[in-house]
């Protein structure tokens, strides 16, 4: 695969630092992660190989980057039990592709995916947060779901609405599905408001994590009390003033640009230059204008608030549409769910029965821990 990154040299608070943007592919988690392992000062001592990768090149290919952080993992402390061969086959996917699941709890889906960035010591993280403060009926109904599993039972939903399916779970789906539709769409932009501010409150100040969105891996840092991406848009490849987008707002309407000291810069902002995450409402198969905030005295019986989901039919063709094209790019990237426990089985060693889960527990939670309510003292470093 003939794939390469552009650099550009940036100075973040006074140090200058080496950083890798974007291509085509548009933001993806290898670029966001090995972002973080370049400017992060926490890393810096672990880091010293791929610093010296970029250190002076224009362009760094997938390949190169790719083996380095493979090596890195394998030498990493935490990864004694870690393939290095496995590595350079899983890696890859964080350019071409993850199969990231957001939990509404603020949460992800364990797996493999979450296994590497524990490896390297790297928080990731996302908004896509329900407010259990101010809704605690919608909060029941939603935070127990992940998007993948929302979308299951709004699926189900309309089946048992249009064709009297039975399901093992019928009346719960039916009682949870207009709650999980509402929320959908009231967070087209994969944040909500709570979400943004339960993310300024677990990073610690000066920390970097990586922001999962829409699909999207950017490096996400904290600085005086607020939230900045590092902006890896080539377009901007240029501009050296023009190292930051702030994230204040969860539609793009007051973020603007920022110097690598936390200067705003003088760029007029547009749609396509805030977040581009307008288009998330004009798509968004979960909006319907005939539905208001489904409130915590609603009366569900029935799920007759779902309003036929949307157009129902059309809801429920989206969101298949969706799940056909996740496997038709899971089976592209040889990544497929049906193999997952193969290369979890390859990707630890099993002959050290005693580490075997050492990977996808370092710093991080397994999938059998419960999943409720994020404690406030869950913090990024």
């Amino acid at each position: 695969m003939d794939v390469s990154f552009l650099t550009k040299t940036v100075q973040i608070n006074g140090t200058q630092f080496k950083i890798l943007l974007q291509n085509g592919q548009g933001e993806c988690a290898l670029i966001a992660l090995a972002n973080v392992l370049l400017i992060s000062p926490a890393h810096a001592r672990y880091a010293q190989e791929i610093s010296r990768l970029v250190k002076g090149k224009e362009t760094v290919t997938l390949i190169e980057l790719v083996q380095t952080l493979a090596n890195m993992g394998a030498q990493n402390r935490n990864g004694a039990d870690v393939d290095k061969e496995q590595l350079l086959q899983v890696l890859p996917q964080l350019y071409s592709g993850l199969n990231i699941n957001p939990e509404f709890n603020g949460s992800f889906e364990d797996g493999i995916e979450m296994s590497i960035f524990r490896l390297y010591n790297v928080g990731i993280v996302h908004g896509w947060i329900i407010d259990g403060d101010n809704d605690p009926n919608a909060y029941e109904h939603v935070s127990k779901y992940s998007y993948m599993g929302a979308q299951k039972v709004l699926v189900q939903s309309y089946e048992i609405q249009k064709n009297n399916a039975q399901f093992e779970n019928s009346e719960q789906i039916q009682s949870d599905a207009p709650y999980l539709k509402s929320f959908l769409a009231r967070s087209a932009t994969q944040l909500t408001e709570y979400g943004l501010s339960h993310l300024r409150e677990i990073l610690v100040e000066r920390s970097y994590a990586v922001l999962f969105r829409n699909d999207h891996f950017c490096t996400l840092y904290k600085n005086n009390g607020e939230l900045f991406t590092l902006v890896t848009n080539p377009t901007y490849r240029n501009r050296k003033d023009i190292n930051w987008q702030s994230l204040k707002s969860v539609n793009g309407s007051q973020d603007s640009y920022y110097t690598g000291n936390f200067i705003p810069t003088s760029l007029e902002r547009t749609e396509t230059t805030a977040t581009g995450q307008n288009e998330s409402y004009i798509s968004n198969p979960f909006s319907d204008q005939n539905t208001g905030h489904i409130t915590s005295n609603q009366d569900n019986s029935g799920a007759s608030g779902v309003q036929q989901i949307e157009d129902d039919e059309e809801l429920a063709r989206r969101l298949q549409e969706q799940e056909d094209m996740r496997a038709a790019n899971n089976m592209q990237n040889g990544y497929a769910n049906n193999s997952r426990n193969h290369q979890r089985e390859r990707f630890e060693r099993p002959e050290k029965n005693s580490k075997k889960n050492k990977l996808l527990s370092f710093n991080g939670s397994n999938k059998d821990r419960k999943r409720d309510k994020l404690k406030k003292n869950c913090v990024i470093m």
